[in-house]
């Protein structure tokens, strides 16, 4: 008898308790004596989900899974919401996609009415667990649950199943320039690299590091190395005069508003610099100090 598969704890609230999952998360069934809770759906009447965090999806992954969906049909079902005349996915857009490809009429749904909090914190759990969610796409995510539904990065953690730790670092990427994060959105440098590039001072360095790295098929070990070296060139005696707690204040900034701060000093005085990379960066770093822009 196939065991019920484990799932994260915002996936399994989602599914009923009725349905059944092997050790490989397929749909194995439902228990007997259970309501008919999993049916065929038009694929035409399924739209996805704009909140979704995956935004890139491989072409070559959804063509395999098109020719194993014409020859095994899809063995888990999607889970949809209803939404006016049609369904929305909350979780299943890349089994939905693929059997688009393959030309299937219609697949088989689980319908639940969630609010959009749950929606997206499902989604998320179903990328991070399950498909290697770009790490990008996963910090965009962290951000939205942020902003919208006032989480800390611990309660992310705690539902994700990652620590406070873990959540930081991810969030960490959302200050590199969007040139960079688009870089690591199209796979052309990896998290690695991206983290490497966060020891940088300013967005040019790093952009230009990034050229690097893509130009000469650099590793995560000799971009590390090539960085260390860039910030040796800094002479020690301009780091020494830091004060240590304006530098401590710095990175508390960082962390609350995910861009690179800079504080001036000039004597009892100085200023607070943060940096934007687009006018959305923008308008998100006025929102989070409460002024309304244009």
């Amino acid at each position: 008898m196939a065991k019920t598969k484990k799932l994260g704890k915002g996936l399994k609230a989602l599914i009923s308790e009725d349905i059944q999952f092997d050790d490989d998360g397929e749909f194995a069934g439902k228990k007997s004596g259970s309501e008919s809770i999993v049916f065929e759906l038009e694929i035409n009447k399924i739209r996805p989900n704009t909140e979704q965090p995956r935004k890139n999806f491989q072409k070559k992954a959804l063509e395999e899974m098109a020719v194993s969906i014409e020859e095994h049909g899809i063995l888990q079902p999607l889970v949809v919401r209803q939404e006016g005349k049609g369904y929305t996915i909350i979780a299943g857009e890349r089994r939905w996609r693929a059997a688009n490809i393959a030309g299937i009429k219609t697949v088989p749904v689980i319908v639940r009415d969630l609010p959009p909090k749950d929606v997206m914190e499902i989604a998320l759990i179903e990328n991070v667990q399950r498909e290697n969610l770009n790490a990008i796409e996963e910090a965009m995510a962290y951000q939205k649950l942020m902003d919208n539904y006032n989480l800390t990065q611990g309660e992310i953690g705690l539902r994700i199943g990652k620590s406070r730790t873990a959540v930081t670092n991810t969030m960490r990427l959302l200050r590199l320039p969007h040139k960079v994060r688009q870089d690591v959105l199209n796979d052309k440098i990896s998290s690695g690299h991206a983290r490497a590039l966060l020891a940088l001072e300013t967005p040019d360095e790093m952009e230009e590091m990034a050229g690097e790295i893509i130009d000469h098929h650099l590793s995560v070990r000799e971009t590390e190395k090539k960085v260390r070296e860039k910030k040796k060139e800094i002479p020690e005696k301009i780091k020494k005069k830091r004060d240590p707690y304006l530098m401590d204040v710095e990175e508390k900034l960082k962390d609350q508003f995910h861009t690179k701060v800079h504080i001036r000093e000039k004597g009892q005085k100085g200023s607070i610099q943060l940096d934007y990379y687009s006018m959305d960066d923008l308008n998100r770093l006025l929102e989070l100090l409460k002024i309304n822009g244009r």
